[in-house]
């Protein structure tokens, strides 16, 4: 087993949804659910098992409303849609998730950098999936393809939080992947 601690500050950076046309002087439960769906996929590159919003979403600068994604493996990453701007029936959000966490990307390139510095040369590829919580214990998989086609399975779990910044360890697995 390879081992090596890692860290990454963390990033909020609020995920701004283009204007939706309210009409109603509300934007959907619905509508909120579906982009809540979308930045979910675009930050953990992984389809959501589910989205659940509380309700409809006032088209009134700073209303707020909680939204629930599960992701695949089952964990549950609370979301606050909140209006940040309302221009005739078009209103304009920003999705904050809840939690801490690392993006897969960036996960991903610390686990080429780690491999290369085991190896001595660059992975063919690297590749991780799902959201890194920055809770203790928390974990994604990750694989390392090398330029022969072996690829290995990598575990980043994250180890602690100091302040904005998620310190965690890569594991190698022992025996490449089938």
């Amino acid at each position: 087993m390879r081992k090596l601690t890692a860290a990454l500050p963390l990033l909020f950076v609020p995920i701004l949804v283009a204007g939706c046309n309210t009409g109603t002087g509300s934007v959907s439960k619905s509508d909120v659910e579906s982009k809540a769906g979308s930045v979910f996929h675009d930050k953990s590159h992984e389809d959501a098992k589910s989205v659940a919003c509380d309700g409809d979403l006032d088209a009134k600068v700073d209303a707020t409303q909680k939204c629930t994604i599960t992701a695949g493996d089952g964990q549950a990453w609370a979301v606050t849609a909140k209006v940040t701007k309302v221009d005739d029936d078009t209103a304009f959000y920003d999705l904050n998730f809840t939690d801490k966490y690392v993006a897969p990307d960036d996960i991903a390139g610390n686990v080429s950098n780690f491999y290369q510095e085991k190896v001595g040369v660059a992975p063919k590829s690297s590749t991780c999936t799902g959201l890194l919580r920055g809770a203790t214990g928390t974990s994604v998989r990750c694989v390392v393809t090398e330029s022969d086609g072996t690829r290995w399975g990598v575990t980043a779990t994250t180890t602690n939080v100091e302040g904005d910044q998620v310190n965690y360890d890569m594991i190698v697995d022992d025996k490449p992947l089938a």
